[in-house]
């Protein structure tokens, strides 16, 4: 990686494309990305530089889509925004990609979300199975098929997001907590 002062969006996505063919499997291609990725949590680069030219507002949301590398297939993509205090979000799946999230500045609540088979195998009931905050530096992943929410618990979050695909580009599914249910969609849903 990078060792240069400022750590800029091009050798972010070298690092990344290079993250991406290294590992033929699934989990060493979440852990080799959330690496790279946590070094960029860990010192600022380019997110810096866009917050001090233009303040939070100039967080571009879509950074980034890569056209030849990804998984399941090519087209993994980064975001990056400031979430305002409370901002939530419903729980939600990633389909058949998985999302590595790191925490620059603030914090936010994960939560991991399964189906609870214990009324009865035709009764699925969905709970929260753990939750975690994420601090300044710390990156998670959820996989495939894996549940989550997250949750701005501090002032302002900065949070830089690596999808494997670009999420908007699968369907997924937002969970119903009350009615045990979800629903599928396909975009920014």
């Amino acid at each position: 990686m990078s060792t240069v002062a400022v750590y800029t969006l091009d050798e972010f996505v070298t690092d990344l494309q290079q993250a991406f063919s290294s590992h033929p499997d699934l989990v060493g291609r979440a852990n080799a990305v959330a690496e790279v990725l946590q070094h960029l949590v860990s010192v600022g680069g380019w997110v810096q530089e866009l917050i001090d030219k233009g303040g939070y507002d100039a967080l571009p949301g879509s950074t980034y889509a890569d056209p030849t590398h990804g998984h399941p297939a090519a087209g993994f993509h980064i975001t990056c925004g400031a979430q305002k205090p409370g901002q939530a979000n419903s729980p939600h799946d990633h389909g058949a990609g998985w999302v590595a999230y790191g925490t620059y500045e603030g914090a936010i609540e994960q939560t991991r979300w399964g189906w609870d088979y214990r009324d009865g195998l035709l009764r699925p009931r969905l709970v929260a199975k753990e939750s975690f905050v994420q601090n300044p530096g710390e990156v998670a992943y959820f996989l495939p098929g894996e549940i989550h929410d997250t949750k701005n618990v501090a002032e302002r979050t900065v949070v830089v997001r690596v999808e494997s695909q670009k999420v908007a580009t699968l369907w997924r599914h937002r969970y119903i907590k009350d009615g045990n249910t979800a629903r599928a969609f396909l975009g920014e849903g």
